[in-house]
């Protein structure tokens, strides 16, 4: 019987074997160990990682097993079983039609595969019998999971995309501190240091999404259930909001003039600036796109106030670029964790015209910040945007500034 763990510390250092060829760096070196090792992980069960001894560098066996593509290894690493169904045979298996199969496939985002590929697992049987069997017992139809996979596949393609980029960038430099690129049993200790780390890492990690899951469902029932608005022009699923559009000014010549290293660190402060601020003001990050965040607060009050504050936080560092914004406020439609309606398009082309350190509000959020004390509010010349001849726009300052 083949040990596990030896088998894992195995597979590891073939990866980087194979992936690694011409690689000096001992951070690279350390960033493909650590995900290799992740994938070993995955594809074991808790039986299976019974062992507590861990091999050291000397018993790992470095010696040449059956050739495989890294594509096969790491179907086999990550997903339960061998890819050996293809797509006809997963969706006869799961009792579904292939179209469906296809479409759901699509939807979750997954790359395009032919129909002739045995890439598919024991694991897309499963998701894809629990798929057919809502469908079958009359809970949702073809649409409805369509409908579902959507968001499902963007969230989980950034937070898998996130979390890749945790233990490639911040934790591979760290097992390969103090070791050297001419040591021959190099890519062994990364193999056992890397099985090691992911041991202990991948657990937290799985808990800690499903915990963030039923704490966001939570929040999510609770504002269906009791929310600040009535639903609008008959849809259960609209509610009066403020939506903002905040930029980062001259985004363009920064990411010219930076190495990436810097931009990433930019657009962290950026990202985190923003969730902090709007979370605090009870308010939700609906998605980032690049140099610009939306974002949604239903109190418009707190929105401004929101909204003023990151202002002064990138005003006062000066390592940072300036940010400008635009809010406006009406009925908003909530699907698929996303937000549509014209009062979304008319924050965006009111940010569009705000210059560096500014926001500017439209007619509906000036009218609802009206009476409050603590803003002024001036009006612009109308401008033509894109879908309005004529947009009537008010620059947001505080009364008394900080």
């Amino acid at each position: 019987m083949v040990d596990p763990v030896r088998g894992s510390a195995h597979f590891v250092a073939r990866v980087v074997e194979l992936g690694a060829a011409g690689v000096n760096e001992l951070a690279r070196l350390g960033s493909n160990s650590l995900l290799a090792a992740l994938l070993a992980r995955l594809g074991r069960t808790d039986q299976e990682d019974a062992p507590d001894v861990l091999p050291n560098a000397t018993d790992v066996d470095l010696a040449p097993e059956e050739e495989a593509s890294l594509a096969e290894m790491i179907t086999q690493g990550l997903l339960a079983g061998d890819g050996r169904y293809t797509r006809l045979e997963v969706a006869e298996r799961a009792g579904i039609a292939l179209d469906e199969a296809r479409r759901l496939w699509r939807a979750l985002g997954f790359p395009e595969v032919d129909d002739e590929q045995r890439v598919f697992t024991s694991a897309d049987v499963a998701a894809l019998t629990d798929a057919a069997g809502l469908i079958a017992a009359d809970i949702v139809d073809g649409d409805g999971l369509v409908e579902l996979a959507r968001p499902l596949g963007n969230l989980m393609s950034r937070l898998a995309a996130a979390q890749t980029n945790f233990i490639s960038e911040v934790l591979g430099a760290r097992i390969a501190v103090g070791r050297r690129v001419e040591d021959p049993q190099l890519r062994g200790q990364l193999a056992a240091q890397a099985f090691i780390t992911t041991r202990e890492l991948l657990p937290v990690l799985e808990r800690t999404t499903v915990y963030t899951w039923r704490r966001h469902l939570g929040a999510e029932v609770g504002r269906a259930l009791f929310p600040s608005g009535s639903g609008l022009d008959g849809y259960p699923e609209s509610r009066p909001a403020a939506v903002g559009f905040i930029d980062m000014t001259g985004y363009t010549r920064l990411s010219r003039n930076v190495d990436l290293t810097e931009l990433a660190r930019v657009l962290d402060r950026f990202e985190t600036a923003v969730l902090d601020t709007v979370v605090a003001h009870g308010g939700r990050v609906i998605k980032n796109l690049g140099d610009e965040i939306l974002f949604v607060i239903d109190d418009p009050a707190s929105a401004a106030e929101a909204t003023l504050q990151l202002l002064d936080v990138f005003t006062a560092e000066d390592t940072l670029p300036q940010v400008h914004a635009g809010l406006a406020f009406g009925p908003v439609l909530y699907r698929g964790g996303d937000v549509f309606g014209p009062v979304v398009n008319i924050a965006a082309r009111l940010a569009s015209l705000a210059r560096k350190g500014t926001i500017r509000v439209d007619q509906a959020m000036a009218t609802e910040l009206g009476d409050a004390q603590q803003f002024t509010l001036s009006a612009r010349a109308p401008r033509r945007v894109r879908g309005y001849l004529q947009l009537p726009s008010y620059r947001l300052r505080r009364a008394h500034p900080l």
